[in-house]
């Protein structure tokens, strides 16, 4: 212990310490910053720009270290003497200098701060400070909102209280001013309630706003003055408003809308900073009587990785305890290396894994869905990642442990690279988990069930990975057809361990093949609006330029037609089907693409259903085939309107015939092949015939 304490080993330690507390106390200045985004996500990017920093501090500590030369000629361009070229070399190669440099420095220095508030602000960005709380603010403020009966009496309390005499039937009205005060106020009742609640986490985050909670009260109280004056005056008028009286209505309303959406970023920070999951945030926003949209997860969530990695590190682990004890017994020596080459392990599977379909959520060109066709070079890509990712999970863990060993940094930095020049051959078997992830993930095994899919996804990760691991084997050890890139007295030719190796990696990856492929499609495409919410999202630019170009009250007619009839084939309008169109109007909304509010066009679908319900079905399809036409050569918003039209026939779960009738009519109005379109939404094509199907109840 003695000499781990009197170490550079310690010395960095302390080092790493100070370096990890400034990062947090940049990454979270201002304070509101951690109420900006989910705690993971805010705890995650933190990790890994501390990690960053104290990655740059070590390699900045290393080349002090092992070339120590460079700082020999910074030390003469300093002037230093020779009598004190030893003094000055040892304390600027000492960690704790570097620390000091990082900490004080580094956020001071003028050129030095302007690359750290860079760095800084990329790792804000990737957790969205303070954007996600922004976003969550504007899809609150876009759901549709329920004021629960229970604040009825309560709602008629402070009614009178402002000297506001409202009819009952004005709350009905969405676009009045009555039910713009009463949204507000049923807001803040809310937020009074968590100043005596029982759940202390919303207790402290309205203390530490209160001063923005005060304003906003004020705000409301400015409002409700001029509400009451106005019912007021409509009162004396008798109901007939002049050309004033309908301005200041929808000055009202405006104000009212600017107040909700202000009493929303604040009820959104409150709930990211008391609630942890995505489960609970939901719940909390439903509390308040907001209806949101469904949000999925479409990647790994943090609790599916975990728990893959874990199931990697005990199925390393489990081989090798069988296999030291059949060779004569465990040592406490072999345990720590089990452990440690267990947790290597997991992580660098555990990352390729994540790696092999992150890059489908945010790259077109690694996406199915975007390019129809399979995407080999988005396949490769996420091995080549992987590979990158484990050479660098590998490097880090090895050296630190070299590091904690006592040996010194340029002895450990000898022995890092020294390891690398043999097993580099590892990173095959990375590469390989990458890419046959985001093969197998892919691969629909010609619509077969789920239980059938896991299996065939658990024999080609499998077979894929035994492939790898034989080659990486075989590269370092010299079996055919390499010569192996270890000394040759190190290479262990012997069956045992081939098959030892083998049989290590081919577990992984059916574990691997079983659990991930499986997860992704459940994640992926857990509701019908999530294919849609992709697309709007992977060509937001092309689609909000198609729709400027548009003339006004086209997308509107255009969308409503559509999915008024897509909902009306099979004679019956669903919920489900209801709310699949809102989903996509809200997500269309939040790219600025509707030139017309959310509610008139679910007001205008139920319309022309109510209208379409008694008609003659070749009326709808002629009335939906003549507005669609308009948008030929739109080509985003075409395919846009056939997913939406997709999501909303499988909305119950089961996609008929007559709504394959309409869909397959409206893909031809709009001048395209509906074998292509059909299959890019993922539905089977079946040709029908032109007569419209009948449905039978």
């Amino acid at each position: 212990m003695d000499g781990f304490v009197s170490s550079k080993a310690f010395e960095f330690a302390i080092g790493a310490i100070f370096v990890a507390f400034h990062a947090y106390g940049r990454f979270n200045t201002p304070n509101s910053n951690r109420s900006s985004t989910t705690r993971l996500r805010f705890v995650a990017c933190f990790g890994l720009y501390a990690a960053t920093l104290l990655a740059i501090y070590w390699m900045v500590t290393v080349v002090a270290w092992v070339s120590p030369e460079v700082l020999e000629k910074v030390l003469v361009l300093l002037g230093d003497a020779a009598s004190t070229e030893s003094e000055g070399r040892d304390l600027f190669r000492s960690p704790i200098t570097t620390a000091l440099i990082f900490t004080a420095l580094l956020p001071n220095f003028p050129m030095l701060k302007k690359a750290d508030q860079r760095l800084l602000q990329i790792f804000w960005d990737l957790a969205e400070i303070p954007g996600h709380a922004v976003k969550l603010a504007h899809r609150m403020y876009r759901a549709p909102y329920h004021i629960f009966p229970t604040k009825y009496d309560q709602l008629d309390r402070e009614a009178k209280y402002y000297d506001i005499h409202i009819k009952k039937e004005c709350f009905d009205d969405h676009a009045s001013p009555a039910f713009a005060w009463a949204t507000a106020c049923s807001l803040l009742m809310e937020i009074k309630h968590w100043q005596s609640a029982h759940d202390v986490r919303y207790q402290r985050f309205i203390q530490a706003r209160e001063s923005e909670y005060e304003t906003l009260k004020m705000q409301f109280a400015t409002m409700s003055a001029r509400v009451s004056a106005y019912y007021r005056r409509v009162d004396e008028m008798g109901g007939q408003l002049q050309r004033i009286e309908q301005d200041l209505r929808e000055t009202l309303v405006s104000d009212g809308r600017d107040l909700f959406i202000k009493i929303c970023r604040l009820m959104a920070h409150a709930v990211l900073s008391a609630e942890t999951g995505n489960t609970a945030r939901r719940r909390a926003i439903e509390m308040f009587g907001f209806e949101l949209a469904s949000d999925d997860e479409e990647n790994l969530s943090a609790a599916q990785l975990v728990k893959l990695m874990s199931l990697i590190m005990l199925s390393f682990m489990t081989l090798s305890f069988v296999r030291y004890s059949l060779e004569g017994g465990v040592s406490s020596r072999v345990i720590g290396e089990i452990i440690f080459f267990a947790f290597l392990m997991g992580a660098n599977y555990g990352v390729s894994a994540f790696i092999g379909i992150y890059p489908k959520d945010h790259w077109r060109f690694a996406d199915i869905e975007a390019t129809h066709s399979r995407p080999w070079l988005g396949y490769a890509a996420s091995g080549l990642i992987a590979a990158g990712a484990s050479l660098i999970i590998i490097s880090a863990l090895r050296f630190t442990r070299y590091t904690f060993e006592g040996v010194g940094y340029e002895v450990a930095f000898d022995r890092l690279l020294i390891d690398l020049s043999w097993s580099y051959p590892y990173l095959v078997v990375s590469f390989a988990v990458g890419f046959g992830v985001a093969w197998v993930c892919d691969s629909d095994w010609w619509g077969s069930s789920t239980k059938r899919k896991r299996l065939a996804d658990t024999a080609s990760m499998g077979l894929i990975v035994l492939v790898a691991t034989y080659m990486a084997y075989a590269a370092m050890h010299g079996f055919y057809p390499f010569e192996g890139t270890k000394a040759p007295a190190f290479q262990n030719k012997s069956l045992q361990g081939l098959v030892h190796y083998i049989i290590q990696g081919t577990v992984a990856a059916l574990l691997i093949g079983a659990l991930v492929p499986h997860w992704f499609r459940n994640n992926r495409y857990h509701t019908p609006t999530q294919r849609v919410s992709r697309f709007i999202s992977r060509y937001s630019h092309e689609l909000k330029v198609e729709s400027g170009k548009l003339e006004r009250g086209t997308l509107k007619q255009a969308l409503t037609v559509a999915a008024a009839a897509t909902a009306m084939a099979d004679g019956l309008l669903d919920d489900s089907e209801r709310d699949v169109f809102r989903s996509s109007l809200t997500k269309m909304a939040e790219f600025n693409m509707l030139d017309f509010s959310i509610e008139r066009g679910m007001e205008d679908m139920m319309n022309l259903v109510d209208q379409w319900r008694e008609g003659d079905r070749a009326e709808i399809e002629a009335a939906a085939l003549t507005a669609l036409r308009q948008l030929r050569g739109k080509e985003k918003l075409g395919e846009l309107i056939i997913q939406i039209c997709a999501a909303i026939g499988y909305a119950d779960g089961v996609f008929q015939a007559p709504e394959q009738y309409i869909l397959e009519r409206i893909v031809e109005a709009l001048n395209r092949n509906p074998m292509t379109e059909l299959t890019a939404c993922g539905l089977v094509y079946n040709k029908i015939e032109s007569t419209p199907p009948s449905v039978t109840s």
